[in-house]
């Protein structure tokens, strides 16, 4: 699997492509012409001419008929929300299963059809599919419609490209490094209650905290059940449930909701279910892209405890990534092997490490302090003299992926604010620190790389908690997340 190589080659040709609009904004004139990049091949300006969907007539979250999309080098606009300036990739799919895979049925003519899907976005702060149907026609999926477009210009009036110039400048601020954030803020925050902290058979449940930053810095929070995610315009709920005859938990489920809503249990068992009636399973990370657990057999003596990582999308393949599927270089598992081999002559002196049986699948990615890390097991001997060791992969590619903000503020700054702490978040806007402690979650500005002493907010948590999924979103699409939670969510906290 060459997905992960896929992500580092799209994440640096952002980097390029961005390196050469940069500008800045109190000379708008000169941030427009700056940009080298070749005009996209659906540059122009777009009207929506259609609306279909389950929502059949009524506006797709204030997309209505007659809206502009604007299309060009500099800019990707519709309404309020935009994309200035852009970054495009495309691929081409299959069109039909491109539609199932975002809930929606579709027709029989579409069966065989391939289509180029180009995706514009801007980070955190803008991403949409643009599906290509034709020289004039193009749709995109917005929550549970269809929106065709026709095309009504080959370019983009030089007004319209200055008035979210403007608004750029206006609504969105650029950090050190040059990347425009914007003032507003959801984060989607997963976590791993553990409800009977007493008790020596572990009892869990997982839950999602929405936290929202509005643009006039006002702060409040909603909490649902299960881990809710926001992959491109679709909205996914994972969760793993506990066997009520073993005890054990056995069955994760990864799903669009949308699919929840049209299709019965038997077909989200086959599609979008992993369950194995001998594992029990925790999660311990999850994003659109990946689930990472740990796990003990039912089946052995030994509570032998090893990590796994799946695709989100592919959990019903029942099949577990090895590291050199997950990072697409061919010397890792040969690497891993080695680490492997060194553990164990480190933590074992009296074994020898061919006796110790090598599984290339046995990695994860666990939560600590502030960090995302890679983490692995060894283990010998049985009965009374069985001994398990773990330790950390390193993974050189996987810092800058799973650990992007963190580094604006170590934990000896946290400590110094608070010694208690158990975990932290740069916030993506960079203006905030939220601090998890024993049993709350706070949130405390940041101003010249300094906390300030004082939360502004805090939440109350009852029982322990880990953090298993953080997702955040600016701009627009904060908006666009709030709404999707509470309309796809039973909110049982707020």
């Amino acid at each position: 699997m060459k997905r992960l190589c896929k992500l580092i080659l799209i994440s640096i040709m952002a980097i390029l492509l961005n390196s050469c609009i940069n500008a800045s904004k109190d000379d708008l004139s000169e941030l427009i012409q700056t940009p080298k990049q070749d005009n996209p091949i659906i540059e122009g300006t777009w009207e929506v001419a259609e609306i279909k969907g389950n929502k059949l007539g009524e506006n797709s979250n204030n997309i209505k008929l007659g809206d502009k999309l604007y299309v060009n080098k500099n800019l990707v606009a519709i309404n309020e929300s935009y994309a200035f300036p852009p970054t495009f990739s495309s691929k081409y799919v299959k069109l039909s299963e491109y539609l199932k895979n975002r809930g929606i049925e579709p027709s029989a003519d579409f069966k065989d059809r391939n289509v180029v899907v180009i995706n514009a976005s801007q980070g955190q702060l803008f991403s949409r599919d643009l599906i290509i149907t034709g020289d004039k026609y193009l749709f995109m999926i917005k929550d549970d419609n269809v929106l065709s477009l026709k095309k009504i210009s080959d370019k983009v009036d030089s007004k319209v490209q200055d008035s979210y110039a403007k608004l750029a400048s206006k609504e969105r601020t650029t950090t050190d490094e040059g990347e425009d954030i914007a003032e507003d803020l959801s984060l989607l925050l997963g976590v791993r209650e553990r409800v009977d902290p007493e008790s020596d058979n572990a009892l869990y449940k997982y839950y999602t905290y929405l936290i929202r930053i509005e643009p006039d810095n006002t702060i409040k929070y909603q909490k649902a059940e299960d881990i809710f995610l926001k992959n491109q315009d679709e909205y996914w709920r994972v969760s793993l449930d506990i066997n009520n005859f073993t005890d054990l938990y056995d069955e994760i489920r990864a799903y669009p909701i949308k699919i929840k809503e049209k299709a019965n249990d038997d077909i989200i068992l086959k599609n979008y279910t992993l369950k194995n009636i001998h594992l029990n399973m925790r999660l311990n990370f999850i994003s659109k892209d990946f689930i990472s657990i740990d796990y003990t057999d039912d089946d052995n003596s030994n509570p032998i405890r090893k990590y796994a990582l799946m695709e989100t999308n592919n959990i019903a393949e029942k099949k577990f990534m090895t590291l050199q599927e997950f990072t697409g270089e061919d010397q890792s598992d040969v690497i891993f092997r080695e680490k492997v081999k060194d553990e164990v002559n480190k933590n074992f002196s009296k074994a020898d490490s061919k006796d110790i049986n090598f599984d290339n699948t046995n990695f994860g990615i666990v939560r600590g302090q502030g960090l995302w890390a890679f983490q692995s097991s060894i283990s010998k001997g049985d009965g009374d003299e069985f001994v398990q060791n773990f330790f950390n992969v390193d993974i050189a590619i996987g810092d800058s992926i799973l650990n992007p903000t963190n580094s604006k503020i170590n934990r000896d700054q946290v400590y110094n604010i608070n010694t208690q702490f158990k975990d932290y978040l740069v916030l993506a806007n960079k203006r905030y620190v939220l601090i998890q402690t024993p049993d709350e979650i706070l949130i405390h500005r940041i101003k010249d790389g300094i906390i300030e002493k004082a939360p502004v907010y805090a939440i109350a948590t009852r029982v322990p908690a880990t953090i298993v999924s953080i997702d955040q979103y600016l701009g627009s699409n904060a908006t666009d997340v709030e709404k999707a939670f509470d309309k796809y969510n039973y909110i049982i906290e707020k």
